[in-house]
């Protein structure tokens, strides 16, 4: 890695090419998962879209659900990012609202793949039960803004915050999945849904 001139490391024009490669199989794998559904999906198509060999697509994504695995994290990088910009004193129904209008930007083009990422999140949290705020980051992210709820008297702290956040997420995946199965209506509108009946329940 070389620096700049502040003092932060950059890629070295191998890394990069890594990195340049690793982003085309992922963009040609979600391609051929939204064309052709994730199970029939074939690597070789994705090789050959990417203009790689089979062995360059495992060693960026030893399986499917790894590629399923960096689209979530692309959304709750968004969301964390999104969540970092308000205010450390906004209600926390801001927080809510901004979490499922972040998410529902990002899924409302992908109702085929919201599904098995979720499934995807699932499977790997139940096989780390005791690490779900590095697989979720927006875990992390929300819990402190229901911390300061609780304290401000904002909600009734019932329950902890870790959990408040997990559920409150599992929610929106519930509403999100509902909506998949059939999305005449905006996505956002089941989303707000979501964090009005939340935000109701957590009353003092």
């Amino acid at each position: 890695m070389a620096e700049d001139s502040d003092g932060t490391a950059e890629p070295t024009g191998r890394a990069l090419q890594r990195e340049q490669t690793r982003r085309r199989v992922y963009e040609a794998a979600l391609e051929a998962f939204r064309r052709d559904g994730v199970a029939a999906a074939r690597i070789e198509d994705i090789t050959q879209r990417a203009g790689v060999s089979r062995g360059t697509f495992y060693f960026h994504f030893p399986t499917k659900d790894d590629v399923l695995a960096d689209l979530l994290r692309e959304s709750q990088e968004r969301i964390c990012a999104r969540l970092a910009a308000l205010p450390a004193g906004a209600p926390v129904v801001d927080a809510l609202r901004l979490v499922a209008e972040e998410m529902a930007a990002h899924w409302r083009a992908d109702p085929q793949l919201l599904p098995e990422v979720g499934m995807v999140a699932l499977r790997r949290t139940s096989a780390v039960l005791d690490d779900t705020a590095r697989l979720h980051p927006a875990v992390g992210a929300l819990v402190p803004r229901f911390r300061d709820a609780a304290a401000r008297g904002e909600i009734a702290p019932t329950l902890p915050p870790e959990v408040l956040a997990q559920f409150f997420l599992v929610s929106l995946f519930v509403g999100a999945l509902a909506w998949c199965a059939e999305p005449s209506a905006p996505l956002e509108f089941g989303l707000e849904g979501v964090v009005t009946f939340f935000t109701r329940a957590m009353r003092p």
